[in-house]
């Protein structure tokens, strides 16, 4: 399984884009869940902050 990588923020069109493309391919091997979750929610907000920063400059 791949990381989730930070060129996906392309394919986000909707909210549930971002569930679906967010994955932890260490989802096995962390600790605990509340650990997974934490680090799943890190990759998303990077995602969002790309998508944020790759929209400024289309509308520019």
């Amino acid at each position: 399984m791949k990381r989730t990588q930070i060129q996906d923020f392309e394919k986000i069109e909707q909210a549930q884009d971002l569930e679906d493309l967010v994955k932890d391919k260490r989802v096995g091997k962390r600790a605990n869940k509340k650990k997974a979750h934490r680090r799943n929610r890190h990759y998303g907000k990077d995602l969002l902050r790309h998508l944020k920063a790759n929209l400024k400059r289309d509308n520019h």
